[in-house]
């Protein structure tokens, strides 16, 4: 793995926030960094919003960056083609690293990501996903002092499942196509997935509408996304969630405590 070098950690808040600043037209990643710095020696109490008034953009668009930064920071370098939006769409993938692989090798776009992953988990590609816009990395919104409230991304993405709508419209101008490019001058003969792709979507036959069949994965796959997944988890127990555990329903503390013992006994079988 490829660690990003920390090049914010000797930096005073004022000198993160001038950064920060300086970085709104050409980076995500560098606004992300410094949120992520700030947020950790100097917040206090503080939100998202609080640097977002400082810097000049929303609470929503600074919770994004930051999020992202956390999360792939240390490893972006290994996808050096993507972009940021594509690491944003990821966030809350249990498979991330197989998905930004698979856009690496092949140089997909956004949307051509979308739909891989979709028909690697057996979706039905002709029926179209919600709407969504997503930030790139080098666009952001400027925005007055007035608070704004912050979502998180896993909301949108059970918004999705659950069919209850479409992401709410985000600050951000700048948006990846909704719909799939059309390639080689034939309507009829689009596919998402690129001619060299490692590993395209099977395509359908004649008129006919077919849901693609969900492929299996091996036991390295499996243990690798159940890696990605406890990892990141571990990473979301912070001081703040341990110490609000207790403020909890009695029905939920109940099933955390289950799911993390079930996964050590097995885990000790297998040791």
């Amino acid at each position: 793995m490829t660690k990003h070098p920390d090049s914010t950690s000797k930096l005073s808040e004022d000198q993160l926030i001038e950064r920060a600043r300086e970085a709104l037209s050409d980076s995500s990643w560098v606004i992300g960094e410094c949120a992520a710095q700030w947020t950790k020696k100097y917040a206090k109490g503080k939100t998202d919003a609080d640097f977002g008034a400082m810097v000049g953009i929303s609470g929503d668009q600074v919770y994004q960056r930051r999020r992202v930064w956390e999360t792939f920071g240390d490893v972006r370098d290994q996808y050096a083609s993507l972009k940021w939006s594509h690491f944003y769409i990821a966030l809350t993938w249990d498979d991330a690293p197989e998905c930004l692989q698979w856009a690496e090798e092949n140089k997909a776009t956004v949307a051509e990501l979308k739909a891989w992953r979709r028909a690697l988990n057996g979706e039905d590609l002709s029926i179209s996903e919600p709407f969504e816009e997503y930030s790139v990395d080098s666009e952001v919104t400027f925005i007055s002092d007035e608070p704004i409230s912050v979502k998180d991304p896993l909301d949108y993405e059970q918004s999705e499942r659950s069919g209850t709508g479409s992401r709410e419209q985000s600050d951000s101008p700048a948006t990846v196509g909704g719909h799939a490019r059309d390639v080689g001058g034939s309507g009829n003969d689009y596919s998402p997935f690129r001619s060299g792709a490692a590993a395209p979507a099977p395509k359908d036959s004649g008129s006919e509408v077919s849901v693609v069949a969900k492929p299996e994965i091996s036991p390295e796959q499996a243990i690798k996304r159940i890696c990605s997944a406890v990892e990141r988890s571990y990473k979301m127990l912070t001081p703040e969630v341990q110490s609000s555990f207790s403020d909890l329903s009695p029905k939920l503390k109940k099933r955390f405590i289950k799911a993390v013992s079930d996964l050590n006994s097995v885990a000790a079988k297998l040791q």
